[in-house]
């Protein structure tokens, strides 16, 4: 069994806590949501043989189904370049509807501590393995409970090897509960 299936068995049995969430390394093979998959392997031949997507490589044209559920975010980082915090830069309608419009805004004066912790760690993650990750929770924040969200991060760089920003998809599934 994958690390993968052993965090989503985790997760699939864990309850809707805002604090259980994990990052899996985005690699071929990996049984992630055909939505995703797709756009894992859109952005797997745009990008080709360079290390990173770029900015450009994010074509709303070909990506036009997607685009409710898209994110763009500038890391923020600290001496060391580790992400610290990120700006919006871009919000899908479906994202603003969920979350309210926050384009320009940072992390953490948007949603607070909880999320930015999210956001950096899985940000840290993409650029350590210089790979595309995907996040999984059970729930968007505390208080905010009961869905399944996957948020798949597509690190960008515009010289192919500082990544200065993030192409994020995300799917946020209300989950059952009862029988309602």
């Amino acid at each position: 069994m994958s690390s993968f299936e052993n965090d989503l068995s985790r997760i699939q049995n864990m309850g809707p806590r805002a604090d259980h969430f994990y990052v899996v390394t985005v690699e071929d093979g990996l049984a992630i949501r055909e939505d995703m998959a797709v756009l894992v392997e859109l952005m797997a031949a745009k990008r080709g043989d360079r290390p990173f997507n770029s900015r450009s490589d994010v074509s709303p044209s070909s990506l036009s189904k997607y685009l409710p559920r898209i994110t763009i975010l500038e890391p923020v980082k600290n001496d060391a370049g580790n992400v610290v915090d990120a700006r919006y830069r871009l919000m899908g309608t479906e994202i603003s509807s969920l979350y309210g419009e926050a384009t320009g805004k940072l992390i953490s004066e948007y949603h607070g501590e909880q999320v930015q912790r999210r956001v950096c760690r899985i940000a840290n993650h993409c650029i350590e393995s210089r790979k595309p990750a995907l996040g999984l929770s059970k729930a968007l924040s505390d208080g905010r409970e009961y869905v399944d969200v996957s948020v798949l991060y597509f690190p960008l760089s515009k010289d192919g090897e500082t990544v200065d920003q993030f192409f994020i998809y995300s799917a946020v599934e209300r989950a059952r509960v009862g029988r309602f």
